[in-house]
């Protein structure tokens, strides 16, 4: 993207861009509204600028960086077309079924994970997945293992990032270990969907079933008497 002497937005506008919105938490595409300009930019010469866009599903502002290159002695400068979310939206996810000690660090994994502390997001996961295994005994880890391997073959996830993930919640003896490797946002987010996919089959599901069984002996039961 350029923005010219003249200040002219055209090439800002015409790049479109689609997020989880920090506000609705709807996937909706932005539409860019406040520029900086160009003799300011010239002026300062910064090394990143901020785009103000509206969010097209809520109107909310979503405000992104962006890194920039000055041409010097031209009359424009240059804006890189990836960005930088400065505000994400919260991760959820239903609580209600887990043990307290599992939903208690998985609630500040997703914290970590929300705010781009993704090694942080990390070392939590394996606190989840310890607390997993204090809670189911032995069978814990081999379940959790299950499902990353299933991850594996129905995302068809690549074998480095496996190993990563593998290391990371599996392998490790604690969470925190410096010797752990540290992921990028891409592993995070595969990360991420692992650990819903862990505790909703091993939790959640269960309590849902649980749930609909009861409701259904309540039912049966005033039949019968």
């Amino acid at each position: 993207m350029i923005v010219t002497k003249d200040n002219n937005p055209q090439a800002v506008f015409d790049r479109h861009y689609a997020l989880k919105c920090p506000h609705c938490g709807v996937q909706s595409n932005i539409s860019a509204v406040s520029i900086p300009r160009y003799e300011f930019v010239f002026r300062y010469k910064p090394k990143n600028i901020g785009i103000v866009y509206r969010c097209d599903s809520c109107n909310a502002p979503v405000f992104l960086r962006f890194e920039i290159r000055h041409e010097f002695g031209s009359s424009r400068f240059h804006i890189h077309e990836q960005y930088e979310e400065i505000e994400r939206p919260q991760e959820t996810f239903d609580f209600e079924y887990l043990p307290e000690s599992v939903a208690g660090d998985f609630r500040e994994a997703l914290i970590c994970y929300s705010s781009g502390a993704y090694n942080g997001f990390a070392a939590l996961c394996r606190r989840t997945v310890q607390s997993v295994s204090t809670d189911l005994g032995a069978d814990g880890g081999d379940k959790v293992l299950a499902q990353l391997r299933d991850l594996k073959e129905m995302a068809h996830v690549d074998d480095d990032t496996f190993r990563v993930l593998k290391q990371v919640i599996i392998d490790g003896h604690d969470g925190a270990h410096p010797h752990l490797p540290r992921l990028d946002p891409q592993r995070s987010a595969v990360l991420l969907e692992l650990m819903k996919d862990v505790l909703y089959q091993v939790y959640v599901r269960k309590g849902k079933l649980q749930e609909a069984m009861a409701l259904r002996r309540a039912a049966i039961q005033p039949r019968d008497e």
